[in-house]
C-alpha cells in the first residue's frame, strides 16, 4: 500500500514541478517588456542625433547654393542696368486735327444754277478745291475718306536719315487754318514720312497729310549738334496721293452724293457781321446832336468776320 502512495506523491510533485517549468518562462517575457521601454529610449536617441547631423548639413548646402544666387542676382542687375540707347523714337504730341466748323450748312445739287439759288458751278468748283485738301480715294472700298489732318505742300531738304524712310528735314509749306490747326513753316525743322528712300542733302516737294507734332529723339549726325542725343518737337508729315481736281474727279463726287453719300467740307468764310450789320461801326446818340457817334466795331474787320463753315452735301 505504501507504493501507491509513494507514486502518486511522486506524480504529484512532476505534476507540480512541470507547472512550475512552465511558470517560469514567464519571468523572462516579463523582463523583456520592461527592458522594451529603454530600449526604446536608446533608439531615439539615434534619431536625435541624426537629425543634429541633418541640420547641420542643410546648412553647408545653403551656403553652398547662396553664391550662385547671389551671382544671378548681380548678373540680372547688371543686365537690368540701364544702358544708352542711340535708337530713333518718334512720339506723338500733338494729335492733328481739321479745321473746327462753328456753323453748318446744306448745298443741294438739285438747286445747282436755279435762279437766286446759293448753289451755283463756280461756288461747287470752289468747295470741292478745299474737299480734295480735306479728303482722299480709298480704292479698296471705292469711296472718300476724310484725312485726319490738313494736306500741304512741303519744299524740304534732307538733314539726317533716320532709317524706314523717315527724314529730318528743313521745310516750307503754307499754313492751314491758322496757328491753331497747321501753322505755316518757313524753313523749319519737320519730320517726313516718305515712301521713297532719300539721301542726305535731297531735295524736293511733296504733298502729305500732316500727322500732328511729335517729339523726335535721336542723335545728331550733323554739325554743330553731332553725336549729340537731342528731342525736337516739330510737325510730322506723310507723304500721300491726293485728289486731283478735275471734271472727272468732280463728276465722281456729285454721283456719290447722289447715291447718298454723306460728305462734308470746312471752309474758311467772310460773313457779315452781326453786331455791326456790315458796316463796321456802330452808333451811339448824342445829346443835342442830330449826328450819332461812330464807334469801331471791334468784332469784325469792315464789316466782315473769317468763320470756318461745314458745308453738307445733299442730292
Amino acid at each position: 500500500m505504501k507504493t501507491p502512495l509513494i507514486l502518486g506523491l511522486c506524480l504529484t510533485a512532476s505534476w507540480l514541478g512541470l507547472q512550475g517549468a512552465e511558470a517560469t518562462p514567464e519571468k523572462p517575457m516579463a523582463d523583456g517588456e520592461m527592458k522594451k521601454p529603454m530600449m526604446a529610449g536608446t533608439e531615439m536617441k539615434k534619431p536625435m542625433a541624426e537629425m543634429a547631423e541633418a541640420e547641420k548639413k542643410p546648412m553647408t548646402m545653403t551656403e553652398t547654393t547662396e553664391m550662385p544666387a547671389k551671382k544671378k542676382m548681380e548678373e540680372k542687375t547688371e543686365d537690368t542696368a540701364p544702358k544708352e540707347d542711340n535708337s530713333t523714337t518718334i512720339t506723338p504730341f500733338r494729335s492733328p486735327h481739321l479745321p473746327t466748323a462753328k456753323e453748318t450748312r446744306t448745298f443741294q445739287l438739285s438747286k445747282l444754277n436755279k435762279p437766286l439759288a446759293y448753289e451755283t458751278s463756280a461756288e461747287l468748283k470752289k468747295l470741292f478745291s478745299i474737299f480734295i485738301t480735306q479728303n482722299l480715294w480709298e480704292a479698296d472700298s471705292n469711296k472718300f475718306a476724310k484725312t485726319p489732318g490738313c494736306i500741304a505742300q512741303v519744299s524740304y531738304a534732307v538733314l539726317q536719315d533716320l532709317g524706314d524712310n523717315r527724314y529730318v528735314v528743313k521745310g516750307n509749306w503754307t499754313g492751314v487754318g491758322g496757328n491753331d490747326v497747321l501753322p505755316a513753316g518757313n524753313d523749319a525743322w519737320a519730320v517726313l514720312l516718305l515712301d521713297h528712300p532719300a539721301s542726305l542733302g535731297d531735295t524736293g516737294k511733296i504733298v502729305g497729310i500732316n500727322v500732328g507734332t511729335v517729339a523726335l529723339t535721336f542723335t545728331a549726325k550733323f554739325p554743330p549738334i553731332k553725336d549729340k542725343k537731342i528731342t525736337l518737337r516739330r510737325e510730322a508729315f506723310l507723304q500721300c496721293k491726293p485728289l486731283e481736281d478735275s471734271p472727272a474727279n468732280l463728276q465722281q463726287f456729285i454721283d456719290q452724293v447722289n447715291q447718298g453719300a454723306e460728305l462734308s467740307v470746312v471752309s474758311t468764310e467772310k460773313v457779315v457781321c452781326k453786331t455791326c450789320t456790315g458796316l463796321g461801326f456802330t452808333r451811339e446818340p448824342q445829346k443835342g446832336k442830330l449826328e450819332d457817334k461812330r464807334i469801331p466795331c471791334t468784332d469784325c474787320e469792315n464789316g466782315r468776320i473769317t468763320k470756318p463753315i461745314e458745308t453738307k452735301f445733299v442730292p
